[in-house]
């Protein structure tokens, strides 16, 4: 919760549509180009919701607080995902912007 999801989803939308979306329910599909279009789902933070979103997924994007750190949830995910041949994941950092200490910031890296 509170990761940046929400947010993501929301600029990815602007980026593409020049439309603002208030609520996010259920998949957005964008048209991203003249044959491409991506389709963004937000997923909740449950195991079970995420193995059965990471099976119809090309690509998951991973967002992890960095503040707070990895959870155990999200070693579980991997480590199911590595297992089973799943499609890529990609690790995003979110609300690094809270860090002052720079040394901390880049060990958090």
């Amino acid at each position: 919760p509170q990761v940046g999801k929400s947010t993501l989803i929301r600029s990815l939308v602007k980026k593409y549509t020049r439309q603002n979306i208030q609520e996010i329910r259920g998949p957005i599909t964008v048209v991203s180009g003249k044959s491409r279009r991506l389709t963004l789902f937000e997923c909740p933070n449950d195991i079970n919701a995420m193995i059965d979103m990471a099976k119809v997924a090309d690509l998951v994007l991973l967002l992890i607080d960095a503040s707070f750190g990895f959870e155990m949830e999200t070693f579980e995910f991997l480590n199911l995902v590595q297992v089973h041949g799943m499609p890529r994941i990609m690790g995003v950092l979110t609300h690094l912007d809270r860090f002052k200490d720079n040394k901390k910031l880049r060990k958090t890296k």
